[in-house]
Formats: C-alpha cells, sequence, structure tokens
C-alpha cells in the first residue's frame, strides 16, 4: 500500500480530518469522477482514498491532496491544495474552457521564472499567516476578496480574516466593512448595515463604480459576522 506522509496538524474545526473529507468529496463530485476512477491512474491506493473520505487515521494529508488537486484538474475542476486542506482562498470551481487551457499547455513550454517562486513564497506566508491567527482565536472568519465591491480599500487578491460576531452581538458591527457568512454558508466582503425587517441586514458595495451586479442586498439573514482584523495585500507578479 502506498503511504502518505505529510499529515496535517489540526489547528480548528476548518482542518479537521471530517472537514477535509466533506471538501475532498465534494471536489470528487464535481470532476464526476467514482472513487475509482479518481485512483485509477495508480497515483493513488484505492483504499486509503476511501480512508480520506471518512476521515480516518488523520484524514487527507498534504502529499494526497497534491494528487487529487492534479487528478481532478484533468476534469476541468480548479482547486487550490490551501482550499482543499485549510479552506483558505477561493473554493472550487469548474472551468469553462479547461480543454483550450489543456491544448495551449500542449503547445507552450511552461517555464518557473523568478517571480513565479516569490509569488508562491508570498503565498505560502499569507496561508501561515492566517493559520496562525486561527490558533490565537477559535472563531474565525476568514476569505479572499473575489471582486471590486470594495474597491479601493480591499482589491481583488487580497485576503481578510477577523473574529465572528453571532446573534444581536452582530449589531456591534453595523457601518463597518465586514466578512459576512450567509445562511447558506456563502462569504462576502461588504459594508454592514441594518435594515427595516426585524434581523436582516443590508450589504453594500462602497465602490461607485464596482461591476457587481447587485451593489445593494436588501433583507439579508446572516448566520455570523466578523471585522476585519487582518488584511494580507494582493501579492503582485514582478
Amino acid at each position: 500500500m502506498k503511504t502518505y506522509k505529510k499529515k496535517i496538524i489540526v489547528t480548528d474545526e476548518k482542518t479537521t480530518p471530517q472537514a477535509r473529507a466533506m471538501r475532498l468529496k465534494m471536489v470528487r463530485n464535481m470532476a464526476n469522477l467514482s472513487r475509482e476512477a479518481m485512483c485509477a491512474d495508480g497515483k493513488i491506493n484505492i483504499n486509503t482514498y476511501k480512508g480520506w473520505e471518512i476521515g480516518r487515521y488523520g484524514g487527507l494529508p498534504l502529499d494526497g491532496a497534491e494528487l487529487v488537486v492534479e487528478r481532478i484538474t484533468k476534469e476541468g475542476v480548479v482547486c487550490s491544495i490551501e482550499w482543499l486542506i485549510y479552506e483558505i482562498g477561493r473554493g472550487a470551481y469548474v472551468s469553462a474552457d479547461f480543454k483550450n487551457a489543456q491544448n495551449t499547455q500542449k503547445n507552450k513550454k511552461i517555464k518557473t521564472t523568478t517571480a513565479d517562486l516569490k509569488t508562491k513564497s508570498q503565498e505560502k506566508l499569507i496561508f501561515n499567516e492566517i493559520l496562525l491567527f486561527r490558533k490565537q482565536f477559535p472563531d474565525v472568519l476568514d476569505c479572499q476578496i473575489l471582486d471590486d465591491g470594495l474597491s479601493p480599500k480591499l482589491v481583488v487578491g487580497d485576503f481578510v480574516a477577523g473574529v465572528k460576531y453571532h446573534d444581536k452581538a452582530i449589531d456591534k458591527l453595523l457601518n463597518q466593512d465586514c466578512i459576512v457568512q450567509l445562511l447558506d454558508g456563502e462569504i462576502v466582503v461588504r459594508r454592514l448595515r441594518k435594515d427595516h425587517e426585524q434581523n436582516t441586514y443590508m450589504l453594500l458595495c462602497t465602490n461607485q463604480e464596482t461591476t457587481v451586479d447587485t451593489p445593494v442586498v436588501y433583507n439579508v439573514k446572516i448566520s455570523s459576522a466578523a471585522p476585519i482584523l487582518r488584511h494580507y495585500k494582493k501579492i503582485k507578479q514582478c
């Protein structure tokens, strides 16, 4: 049986074997793969993989996640190792034009530049700082900025993190830029205002030239919100 040695140290509920297993099953389903098909190339042992999906023996390790990401990429599913293991950054999604991208890769020699290596180093530093923040506080919201709703204060590619407020305590964050978790689990970053209906809020984009389709959303019920206590700037290519 193949062995996978890079085990993950659990720091919070997002890094438990069960949480990693849930994300692993999700990306496999997105790739429309059975467990057998996931392991068909022989790089992952099928029995070990089954253990990862039920969180057995410490769950999905780092080197296993690398192989999973490599496999699902071939099916057009885009997912970072950091999200699969730590739920940091953008979640997994299906690339509509991945076949074109694959053809481009075949016809193009890829070179790893000094700028690429520097960017990866900066990304690793950010992920480590977010993990440290999670260790310091037990109830953290963190995410990557994916739109220009709060630009230029927060731009696409930035990372933010904060400590959750629940129930009536959320009102302490009114008129602030917050990380907001909706009832369905989605996380957005918006200016938080109180709305007219009971226990509902208004989420606003402060950028008057935003490309967001709905700059103001009314009557939103949320499960938690967090002030932005950590802001990690967008990584710039040299």
